[in-house]
């Protein structure tokens, strides 16, 4: 998902911190990096491929929250796939994956909420 972020951050010419947690491990997050863009920019937009469900998105944003409450500006924002089953057709396969249009999605709720928002021209040429 980060080359999706990346992708997405570059075509709505956005400002944004992209964290690879390069593992799923708990106890080997490493919440000083976290933390320190929290701190620097009092957003966060968790992109994951998965439903969102019981995702470790879920227990990212729980954490964030409980962490880092007094520097965030807004509630942390989520990407994700959708309820849907990839095995039965290519259709609902794409549909159940969050892709680089998901997460232009939320980058553009995430800086219309800061204050910040994206043009609708930028957003309908980067979808193009």
């Amino acid at each position: 998902m980060v080359a999706r972020s990346q992708e997405a951050v570059e075509q709505l010419g956005v400002d944004a911190e992209i964290i690879d947690l390069r593992t799923l491990d708990r106890a080997s997050l490493d919440w000083d990096t976290i933390g320190e863009s929290i701190r620097k920019t009092n957003n966060v937009l968790i992109v994951e491929q998965g439903a969102v469900g019981t995702s470790y998105g879920s227990f990212l944003a729980d954490e964030i929250q409980r962490r880092y409450m007094d520097w965030l500006d807004q509630p942390i924002q989520r990407v994700t796939g959708k309820e849907a089953s990839p095995t039965i057709s290519k259709v609902l396969e794409r549909a159940a994956y969050a892709g680089t249009p998901e997460v232009m999605d939320g980058l553009a709720v995430t800086m219309a909420a800061r204050g910040t928002p994206i043009a609708p021209a930028t957003l309908a040429q980067a979808a193009s």
